[in-house]
């Protein structure tokens, strides 16, 4: 008889209000005050408090700190009572690093939001399966750092959007002029993030269950045959049956070699996804571009006639 899998609902932090305190943290590469000044003026101008501990500009190689002084940081925002949410500075490498080192005993017992995306897809991940708890896909303050024009007014937006997240008041996304494939309504909690980094965690204890899930993913900077070869391993491993949908965000800076691969990313994921009758939705405005717009992982989200919204709080 096949196992048997229980979804359970995933917890959801309180909503921020205005006055309530938003902590910097670093799990992965280092930053300095100067790349965080932006995006902590910008929140701070819309209400909100930001906490820049000065641990969060510790530097050990290119990490933000060592392994144990990343997370004995991380633990002390999550033992913080003040704290409401945690935002994560950068991306880069080095958050599985110090993953199994955090005490998430200290976020079931205080729960609070996460936000970040790229190499925070492990803490994101992890946060769902190990505290069946909602999270924030999100852009972080190192991408309003020395912006200007039309730059900076995309970071602005996806800032707003995961303040707004954080306050409840995220209405949603309007895929109607999105290429859909399989274009029927469903509904259901979103997980995934990054593709490498989902398919480096994959098997460990940061892994969430996809199924009966809406998975999204997102790339950069990868070669056409990688993306291949990660799609393969997920569709192989059967992690790709039993989802609720696919969201595809961007995979931008794709590489290709001096002779062509042969498949875009497009063509590459129809062809993984092809015995597969769920809805495949290309083109979502979220991963590593500036206007990356925020996605609540855990949060009951319902697409239907091309508009994909989110549960009241």
């Amino acid at each position: 008889m096949p196992a048997i899998h229980f979804i359970l609902p995933s917890i959801i932090p309180p909503y921020l209000k205005p006055g309530d305190t938003i902590a910097i943290v670093a799990p992965a590469r280092s930053v300095t005050p100067e790349q965080m000044q932006a995006a902590v003026q910008y929140v701070e101008s819309k209400g909100f408090k930001v906490l820049q501990d000065p641990d969060v500009y510790r530097n050990d190689k290119q990490f933000a700190g060592t392994e144990q002084q990343r997370a004995d940081f991380f633990n002390r925002m999550l033992a913080d009572t003040s704290v409401k949410a945690l935002w994560c500075a950068r991306g880069g490498y080095g958050t599985g690093r110090m993953v199994d080192l955090i005490d998430f005993d200290l976020l079931k017992q205080q729960p609070k939001w996460i936000a970040g995306f790229s190499d925070e897809t492990v803490l994101l991940n992890h946060v769902s399966h190990q505290c069946s708890m909602a999270s924030l896909h999100s852009t972080m303050p190192i991408f309003m750092s020395q912006k200007e024009g039309k730059d900076l007014e995309d970071v602005s937006l996806a800032i707003d959007s995961f303040l707004a997240a954080l306050s409840g008041e995220l209405m949603g996304f309007d895929f109607s002029q999105n290429e859909t494939h399989r274009q029927v309504d469903f509904e259901g909690e979103i997980i995934g993030g990054n593709l490498s980094v989902l398919c480096s965690i994959s098997g460990s204890v940061s892994e969430a269950d996809w199924r009966d899930k809406i998975l999204f993913i997102e790339d950069l900077d990868e070669y056409y045959y990688h993306i291949d070869r990660m799609m393969l391993m997920l569709r192989r491993a059967g992690k790709l049956d039993g989802l609720k949908a696919l969201l595809v965000g961007s995979f931008i800076q794709m590489h290709d070699h001096q002779v062509p691969f042969g498949y875009d990313v497009r063509e590459i994921i129809l062809q993984h996804c092809a015995d597969q009758n769920y809805p495949i939705v290309f083109g979502v405005n979220a991963g590593h571009h500036l206007q990356n717009m925020t996605i609540p992982f855990g949060i009951p989200a319902k697409f239907n006639n091309a508009l994909l919204t989110f549960a009241n709080p």
